[in-house]
């Protein structure tokens, strides 16, 4: 008899994809529209430039700071169910965090046309794609997720 559990792990999956294909459209978006005089530039005196990479990275953090804080909870509790139920909530909110800020990032270098901010975005992207290959189905045993 197969168990369903409340939150399946295995969903991730299908919740990352969605917010990596949000991703990589926002990029194609800014790649298309970047002017042809779009630039990296960074300069001392700008203060977004200082203030828009340490708010995303303060996210990163937050995210990071509520997987640290969901594994202490998971560890002190006994039903599986809910322990399911607080990985996946934890998982969740760390992406969701991450995908504010990359979106942030692709946003100011649309405003800009300064792709400063969008080599922090991509360092995102990488990471988000990073956690859908660790989310995907095992090719020992296409019925799991590793």
């Amino acid at each position: 008899m197969n168990k369903q559990y409340p939150y399946d792990p295995r969903s991730l999956h299908l919740i990352y994809s969605v917010l990596l294909i949000i991703q990589l459209i926002m990029t194609v978006v800014v790649l298309y529209s970047a002017k042809e005089d779009a630039v990296i530039q960074f300069s001392m005196n700008k203060i977004s430039n200082f203030s828009i990479p340490s708010f995303v990275f303060g996210l990163a953090a937050l995210g990071k700071g509520l997987w640290n804080k969901g594994l202490l909870t998971i560890e002190v509790e006994d039903d599986m169910d809910t322990k399911f139920e607080i990985l996946t909530k934890i998982h969740i909110w760390q992406w969701v965090l991450v995908q504010l800020g990359t979106l942030m990032l692709l946003t100011f270098t649309l405003m800009e046309s300064n792709f400063y901010y969008f080599m922090f975005a991509l360092v995102n992207i990488i990471y988000f794609f990073t956690c859908l290959l660790y989310t995907s189905p095992s090719p020992r045993d296409l019925s799991t997720s590793r």
